[in-house]
């Protein structure tokens, strides 16, 4: 059989020094190796980075008789690739020192269909597959010297595994199965978490035999335990927020026009763009203003002295076109910072933008909208794909919050669970589904992506709320009630009442930031008009589009409506 190559670093871990925790009375990963050595007759080698922090490999190595190759610690490929030189095999099987309950029999059933078959590739964890932490993946020499002539970027080098599923077209992979598979365990046994060694110690202390199936059925029957280690990272969509700034609750709840600042204003720099996506909801917008419309730094800088100052909190720096090409978009975030103004951008991800910029960022959506570049080719006119997933890789590393927006269409889904589990090894916070808006020809019906949360954990969501949570249009037969909580302003300088109706041509902005200041703009006539005319449920029922502000009027009303409101 192929060598297996345990791949482990100590550098970045989810929780400190994992590999030397222990699973009764051995740590983790010499749990591992012993298993790997009972059960097999392959050749084990360590595949570790050259990081001082990883220096304790070669005693394990040596305490063990096993072989070692250290390398660069952002270079995964090429320290596989070394590793297997280590052996005249034509492949190698690959595991990780994080997955002690891994399924070598079915690691060995999984081998002997790789070779029979003649793949390049092949895999045996996914929601068809084995459950997250009892499985692996296999490379043939072959593939491997191909990728390594590619000279990959980083974040493809480190998720060499996903990228290759991802490109199921240029190589011969095998999604594995078993014959005898009657369906996949929804738990994951990896060792991510501080929970995840007790539950693993808990199904060691009570099996006789480790496999994917005993696991599996002992989860099932010990449902507590099964749920202990579920862990998502908090929402940061939804009513939460809403909620949370209690001061424009209370005003959007008065019968009149709430004149308190936005809590935070969607802007748009520029309305050109470098790519052309299909379904765009902007285009309209941006063909009637000119395409190539933006906004002038000193125009910006008298707009964030103006929301500091009446209370606005953060700015959304998004379409109309995409933002990171506007030629002073790092000043224009440094002085919105200056202001004291929270700044989020959502961008298309093409642009590497600098460290020190990002950084500067309270959040970043990349809208990604395409699981491989054959996908991202035909929906946005460009061969970017793997581009926009090394930003999201470079920008993980200085931004906090860097999240993946996707919007979902009828032929854009293909490897979707590839793309969420890629997302979430390059570090992304989350990904939001949604579905196309103002595209019927490309709505996504009847698609059902709750399987996807299967791969959330503390530090990755899987979001998909927004498939129906925001599906309906006519707000609800309901007045708008949250037109207040945000502003959006389009490239020209125009602002609008709503950023969703701004879609038809027969609706006007309140005002032009380039005429009159936003405080000027925001108490003015027009407004005042356009608030009354949405006040009415009917004008609403017949005209509102999808809106993400439908849930926040539903909520509102549920509010008005009650009338015992001094006891819980």
């Amino acid at each position: 059989m192929y060598p297996i190559i345990i791949q482990v670093s100590n550098d970045a871990e989810s929780i400190a020094k994992r590999s030397f925790r222990h699973i009764g009375e051995k740590t983790v990963i010499q749990f591992l190796i012993d298993r790997l050595k009972t059960e097999c007759c392959s050749d084990l080698i360590i595949a570790t980075s050259n990081l001082p922090c990883d220096d304790i490999y070669e005693k394990i190595a040596c305490d063990n008789k096993i072989k070692i190759y250290r390398g660069s610690s952002n270079k995964c490929l090429t320290r596989l690739s070394n590793a297997m030189k280590l052996s005249d095999a034509d492949g190698f099987i690959r595991v990780f020192a994080k997955n002690p309950l891994l399924d070598i029999s079915n690691m060995k059933e999984m081998y002997f269909a790789h070779q029979n078959g003649g793949y390049e590739y092949s895999y045996n964890e996914h929601t068809s597959g084995i459950m997250i932490g009892t499985g692996c993946d296999i490379f043939s020499r072959v593939l491997v010297d191909k990728l390594v002539s590619l000279n990959l970027k980083t974040s493809q080098e480190e998720t060499v595994g996903f990228y290759i599923r991802q490109n199921s077209d240029k190589y011969k992979i095998l999604r594995f199965i078993r014959d005898d598979y009657i369906g996949s365990y929804p738990y994951r046994v990896s060792i991510e978490i501080e929970k995840d060694i007790e539950v693993v110690n808990d199904i060691v202390s009570n099996i006789c035999t480790i496999s994917n199936d005993i696991v599996g059925q002992y989860l099932e029957k010990h449902p507590v335990l099964a749920e202990y280690n579920k862990e998502a990272p908090a929402k940061e969509v939804g009513l939460d927020k809403f909620y949370m700034h209690t001061e424009k609750v209370a005003a959007v709840m008065q019968d009149t026009m709430d004149c308190s600042y936005p809590i935070s204003v969607e802007l748009t720099l520029t309305n050109r763009c470098n790519l052309k996506c299909i379904y765009c909801s902007d285009q309209m917008l941006r063909e009637r203003q000119g395409g190539g419309s933006e906004l002038s730094k000193e125009t910006l800088f008298r707009l964030f002295d103006d929301l500091s100052e009446g209370g606005t909190q953060g700015i959304t720096i998004e379409g109309g076109g995409e933002p990171t090409i506007y030629p002073d978009f790092g000043e224009v975030v440094c002085y919105a910072r200056k202001r004291g103004l929270a700044v989020g951008l959502i961008t298309n991800g093409t642009q590497r933008l600098d460290s020190d910029i990002v950084e500067k960022l309270e959040w970043i959506r990349v809208s990604l909208d395409a699981t491989t570049a054959e996908e991202y080719q035909k929906l946005k006119g460009a061969d970017l794909f793997e581009t926009v997933l090394n930003n999201i890789f470079h920008y993980s590393h200085h931004c906090s919050m860097v999240g993946v927006g996707f919007v979902v269409t009828n032929n854009n889904v293909a490897y979707i669970e590839e793309l969420v589990m890629r997302l979430r090894e390059l570090g992304a916070s989350y990904i939001q589904l949604r579905p196309v808006v103002d595209n019927p020809q490309l709505y996504p019906h009847g698609m059902d992506f709750s399987y996807l949360k299967y791969f959330e954990s503390s530090d990755f969501g899987v979001i998909i709320d927004g498939m129906t949570e925001n599906a309906e249009k006519g707000n609800h037969c309901l007045p708008c009630y949250a037109n207040s909580v945000t502003s959006v302003i389009s490239g020209d300088g125009s602002v609008y009442l709503c950023g969703r109706l701004n879609i038809y041509n027969w609706v006007k902005p309140i005002g032009n930031i380039n005429e009159y200041s936003f405080s000027e703009i925001w108490n003015g006539e027009e407004r005042k008009r356009q608030w009354g005319i949405v006040q009415s449920g009917i004008f609403c029922r017949d005209n509102c589009p999808q809106c993400r502000v439908s849930k926040l009027n539903v909520a509102v009303d549920r509010m008005k409506k009650i009338k015992s409101k001094h006891f819980i």
